[in-house]
């Protein structure tokens, strides 16, 4: 009765077949002995369905497979190289150290000189804006204006300058004569004093000189200084301005070439480019 009802219960399955042997060498260090070296075998049963256990990490065949696939992949891309082209990869550049001797100097200068433009060396010239006064009219100023400026004259080897000559009259033995000067329209303006000219005095007057110049920036052509000059005295002061419109001089600037270009202009004969009939 027992034996019949058997098929009615569930068979547990055989195993064999579901499992593999794997066997796993390992080694262990001694402690106490480290020239002796023992090898154990570990003996495992992994499901036969289960990968089979590597080490990590790929080898050198594995990466170079693994980059051939990608490049296969990937659509054909094209490098060139500067060599490839005929061109050079090193760009060489030589520099001249600034304590070169005299030989290198002369090369540098020469070629700066090759590149630079031509520089032509202006002249200036002062032209004075008004008229001095001379003999009686000179004498009458003086006596009435107890100062008046007798002359402008240029100063060798300064083209921007020029000196000034006072006459004051002999009101004082203790006197001061200053002449003031602006070159941006009476907006600044400063006082210089003038030195006494020796042996100048002819009894009645004496005579002061001054030295005015152009300035930077004012040096370009139509520049102007207007002054005027004072008279200082323990009697009074005194001043002498050209009748209200003050004492003008005017810079002119030009350039030695200038007067050869325009010859060269006027004498040369311009020719048509057709033909006569």
């Amino acid at each position: 009765m027992a034996q019949g009802n058997n098929n009615n219960f569930l068979t547990i399955p055989s195993q064999e077949g579901l499992f593999r042997t794997v066997r796993v060498e390992r080694s262990e260090d001694n402690s106490n002995d480290e020239d002796e070296e023992e090898a154990e075998e570990d003996v495992r049963l992994i499901p036969r369905c289960s990968p089979i256990p590597r080490k990590r990490g790929s080898s050198i065949a594995d990466e170079t497979a693994e980059y051939m696939r990608i490049r296969l992949v990937l659509t054909n891309r094209r490098v060139s190289f500067a060599d490839s082209t005929g061109a050079e990869l090193v760009d060489v550049r030589m520099f001249v150290p600034f304590d070169s001797d005299d030989e290198d100097d002369s090369r540098w200068e020469e070629e700066e000189t090759r590149y630079r433009k031509a520089y032509r060396e202006p002249t200036y010239r002062v032209w004075p804006e008004f008229q001095p006064l001379t003999g009686a009219e000179l004498m009458l100023a003086v006596h009435t204006n107890k100062l008046e400026v007798e002359s402008v004259t240029s100063v060798p080897d300064e083209p921007l300058s020029f000196e000034v000559l006072i006459r004051v009259l002999n009101v004082s033995f203790h006197k001061s004569v200053y002449a003031r000067s602006t070159m941006d329209g009476w907006i600044n303006h400063f006082d210089y004093p003038a030195e006494y000219v020796q042996g100048s005095n002819d009894g009645e007057t004496d005579k002061f000189s001054v030295k005015l110049a152009f300035a930077s920036p004012y040096i370009f052509n139509g520049a102007r200084i207007d002054f005027v000059v004072r008279y200082e005295t323990p009697d009074g002061e005194f001043w002498a301005n050209n009748s209200g419109r003050n004492y003008s001089l005017t810079l002119l600037q030009s350039y030695e070439d200038d007067t050869v270009q325009t010859t060269t202009a006027d004498t040369t004969e311009l020719r048509g480019i057709l033909k006569p009939p």
